[in-house]
């Protein structure tokens, strides 16, 4: 099984957890192959560690400023230049790696992942799991960038998961296609890496159901109603988007239980408990949002007790919630 990732200096210990959960559910020998700008041997010695104790190898592969972003499309978004070394997997994975795997380094591989491996592709060149919002009207910019495509069915998918049939892409993608779309969008693009993917695999495809392979854990949580016992029992790949759970400065979710587990299992656990109580500590988010909903609270009290005065000017029956 190939498996890519694309990583720099600050991400190694966050994406050993993830890795730590992709060898769990594996005994097959895994390559893994890390896109990397900045990684020093010694950054390289720490993840090459996994080997010792899992069925790995590690193949770094160094993105030289050639296959770097011109100015204008780094320009057009805050990202870092890491979202975009995905854009360069066909350039560099080696000519015997027929098929290959991108995850993104804030998720969970909580099964196996041999079936996505191995699946038929019925034709398409990549599969990948929809977006919550993946049809149009989308109520967001990707209605005037994808205007010309919408028409044709345009379904957006997320690109933090991605099983790619490397032979089938080869002929025609590379690093230079992928900006030069970003040149035919007239660089308006937001998630820039998957905005580009989206534009130029239109109809090429293979659409996997989000809540298996690529689910949001704030979302199951907030929409779905899931929990830690949920996921851990039922879901493949878990991505921990925007609120990270070793971040103090965010709401948490028991969901985020289930990266701690393998947390537990890299020598980084005590160092990433530390810096997250830290910043739970001392960040101000959580307060503040506590603090709104108080001062909601009271807004609506006020209004209620308001109410109650109005209610028994007119004679009317009034029952107030603190009665209910």
């Amino acid at each position: 099984m190939n498996i890519v990732i694309a990583i720099n200096k600050a991400y190694i210990p966050y994406v050993s957890v993830m890795l730590t959960s992709l060898f769990c559910q594996h005994s097959c020998p895994i390559d893994v192959y890390v896109l990397h700008h900045e990684l020093t041997p010694e950054d390289e010695a720490v993840l090459c560690r996994l080997s010792e104790t899992y069925e790995a190898a590690f193949h770094f592969l160094y993105i030289p400023d050639s296959l770097l972003p011109p100015a204008e499309v780094k320009s057009a978004t805050p990202w870092g230049i890491e979202t975009y070394f995905r854009l360069a997997i066909l350039d560099l994975l080696p000519a015997d790696a027929h098929r290959a795997i991108y995850l993104d380094a804030d998720m969970i591989v909580n099964k196996p992942l041999d079936a996505l491996y191995s699946c038929d592709l019925q034709g398409k060149k990549i599969a990948a799991c929809y977006e919550l919002s993946c049809r149009a009207p989308f109520g967001d910019y990707r209605d005037t960038l994808f205007d010309r495509l919408i028409p044709d069915g345009f379904t957006y998918f997320n690109a933090g998961m991605m099983l790619l049939d490397l032979d089938a892409l080869r002929p025609q993608y590379g690093f230079d296609r992928y900006m030069a779309a970003a040149a035919e969008l007239n660089y308006q693009i937001r998630f820039p890496d998957q905005d580009l993917l989206n534009y130029c695999h239109h109809g090429e495809v293979l659409h996997l159901d989000f809540r298996q392979y690529n689910l949001f854990a704030r979302r199951a949580y907030t929409d779905f109603g899931m929990r830690y016992e949920d996921v851990k029992e039922n879901v493949s790949v878990i991505h921990y988007t925007n609120e990270k759970p070793w971040r103090g400065n965010c709401l948490h979710c028991d969901i985020e239980l289930l990266w701690w587990d393998y947390a537990k299992k890299t020598p980084f656990y005590h160092d990433l408990l530390v810096a997250a109580a830290r910043e739970l500590m001392f960040d101000t988010t959580v307060r503040a949002y506590s603090d709104n909903i108080r001062f909601e609270q009271q807004q609506l009290m006020t209004a209620i007790d308001t109410y109650e005065q109005i209610f028994a000017r007119c004679k009317i029956p009034f029952t107030h919630p603190d009665d209910l």
